[in-house]
């Protein structure tokens, strides 16, 4: 069985396949009838002579070859369809009854022996009929009936009354079985189509998903080529940086190196948030929480630091809050974006000043990052939001990345339903823009962000668990630094211990959530059911912790040591403030 391109209605199959198999068999039902017309002329020929006969056998095989050649003009003329189906099954029909008027039409001439012939020639054109016009069994009851019944008017003719009750009862009951046989066929006919078709549709939904699958594979392998050609550059930087660092013995160079290696490791780090975000993206894991997020205050958290980081190369960083107010947004996704755009803008600049301003547009914040740097054609400008292009502009500029930034802001701005603007010139910069909506009812402001009041770790008592040695080493390392005492462990059962050693209870617990035995969801609550509502943060390398709703702040690796500050700094003030106050 052949099927139309794109088959996917099962009538319209059913129609075509229907006018293909009565085309095909009244051709070779034209040659048997008219075969069968000479049958006939064995008995009406010694009845009505050769000249009566010859008539009607003319008029029998020119109405086949004429319905041939109409069915054949109609097909082409209309194509198969359901009119062109019906056109064929009605002159079918009336072509086939030629063969049983000639009972009505030569009654008085025959006999009793000669209607009983007839009759079962007709019975066996009948039941040919059935692979002919049995597709359409609305039209083969009626030529059905008409067939028997003009068969029937010899049998009234010439039989007694006993006889014509008998052949009656004989051909109502011989044509219910042949229209059920009908029946049959055409639903075994119509099941075929269907099965047919819908194994198209698998075959067509198996071709799709091969091809997705050959597509995410080649996508796979672009990402991980790109991916580690690109984390080689800044990773074979930090090894000679960090060669030169050990060997060097002047002050003053070991510092110009150090700040380097720090950038360094940003880029690293940036690269490797990139891929992570990437990687939800192509799983589809990557979701939306909107809520109504205090604009100017994220704002304020999102740009810390950058200033001193702009000055380091150059460059001059302003913050314009024209307005401030509650917007709708995921707070998690909505930094990440803000960070992505300044971080563009500090990469592709190389003088002038970076702006990020806030304003109001109607009921909509608009935020809007604005630099002076290398800027955009049209060429970069038509590939900028796709995954792993990077334009000329890169190149300019010397920037480094794998071309994974704004993709990831535009997808980030889709989850939110967040309009996105970009604009940009050559040598002119570039402006980034995203308008968000606020909600109905603008809750009070909170009060100030914790990362703004002065906080100082010496003599604050860090509990630490952190199974991975590295990890845990520079953690210790970098909180002794900062004043604090820290009570470290590479699991639960140590770290107790470490705390029993100290003697003191902790102020704040930093947990991995990963542990090799239990989770660090599950040591936070048997610490703190041992020390009391100690302040707790979970520090984890899961891609979606923060939509598992484990009831605890947390920060995906890799943290950056400022970011780290500012959430110790906010859990540190927060239970130093009174619960009535809070």
């Amino acid at each position: 069985m052949t099927f139309a391109t794109g088959a996917g209605d099962a009538a319209d199959e059913l129609t075509r396949r229907s006018v293909e198999i009565m085309l095909s068999q009244t051709r070779a039902g034209a040659a048997a009838l008219s075969l069968a017309g000479l049958l006939y002329g064995v008995v009406l020929v010694p009845r009505v002579g050769w000249f009566a006969w010859l008539g009607w056998y003319l008029v029998l095989v020119g109405s086949l070859v004429a319905r041939q050649l109409h069915f054949a003009r109609l097909v082409a003329r209309k194509g198969e369809t359901r009119q062109t189906l019906r056109a064929v099954g009605l002159l079918t029909m009336a072509t086939g009854l030629v063969p049983p008027a000639c009972v009505p039409l030569f009654v008085g001439s025959l006999d009793l022996a000669d209607i009983g012939v007839l009759t079962v020639l007709t019975l066996g054109a009948l039941s040919a009929a059935i692979a002919v016009i049995g597709v359409l069994p609305r039209i083969y009851a009626a030529y059905m009936v008409s067939s028997l019944a003009m068969v029937y008017v010899g049998w009234l003719a010439h039989a007694a009354r006993r006889e014509q009750v008998i052949i009656g009862a004989a051909m109502v009951l011989g044509g219910v079985m042949l229209q059920r046989a009908v029946w049959t066929s055409w639903k075994q006919l119509r099941d075929n189509v269907e099965i047919g078709v819908h194994n198209v549709h698998l075959v067509d939904q198996l071709r799709a998903a091969l091809e997705k699958q050959q597509d995410i594979q080649r996508a796979r392998s672009r990402f991980l080529g790109a991916a580690s050609h690109d984390l080689r550059q800044p990773v074979q930087a930090l090894l000679f940086l960090s060669d030169i660092f050990r060997r060097s013995a002047d002050t003053a160079r070991r510092e110009t190196i150090a700040q380097q290696i720090v950038r360094t490791g940003e880029s690293i780090d940036t690269m490797f948030r990139h891929l992570v975000d990437f990687a939800q993206i192509d799983a589809g894991t990557m979701k939306a929480n909107l809520q109504p997020v205090q604009l100017g205050r994220l704002v304020q958290a999102t740009v810390t630091g950058f200033a001193e980081k702009c000055a380091a190369k150059g460059l001059h960083f302003r913050l314009d809050l024209q307005a401030d107010g509650t917007a709708m947004a995921d707070p998690v996704l909505l930094e990440r974006v803000l960070r992505n755009f300044l971080d563009n803008a500090w990469k592709y600049s190389l003088r002038g000043e970076i702006v990020l301003s806030v304003r109001a547009m109607g009921e909509q914040l608009e935020v809007i990052v604005q630099d002076q740097g290398v800027g955009m054609d049209q060429e970069d400008l038509a590939q900028v939001w796709s995954a792993f292009q990077r334009g000329r502009s890169a190149a300019l500029a010397e920037a480094e990345g794998i071309g994974l930034g704004l993709a990831i802001c535009r997808h980030m701005a889709d989850l939110m339903q967040v309009p996105l603007q970009l604009l940009s010139r050559p040598g002119e910069g570039t402006r980034v823009a995203l308008r968000l909506a606020t909600p109905p009812e603008t809750e009070a402001p909170p009060r100030p962000a914790a990362s703004t009041l002065p906080l100082d770790l010496s003599g604050r008592v860090i509990a630490l668990i952190e199974n991975d040695k590295l990890a845990r080493e520079a953690l210790i390392a970098w909180l002794r630094e900062a004043g604090a005492v820290v009570a470290a462990g590479i699991d639960l059962p140590q770290l107790q211990q470490a705390l029993l050693q100290l003697g003191r209870r902790p102020d704040c617990l930093l947990a991995d959530y990963r542990l090799a035995q239990g989770d660090g969801v599950q040591a936070v609550a048997t610490l703190r059911a041992q020390y009391g509502p100690v302040p707790a943060l979970i520090l984890s390398g899961e891609p979606d912790l923060h939509d598992r709703g484990i009831g605890l702040p947390c920060l995906q690796k890799p943290v950056a040591p400022d970011k780290l500050m500012e959430q110790l700094r906010r859990l540190l003030l927060i239970a130093e403030i009174p619960t009535e106050t809070a």
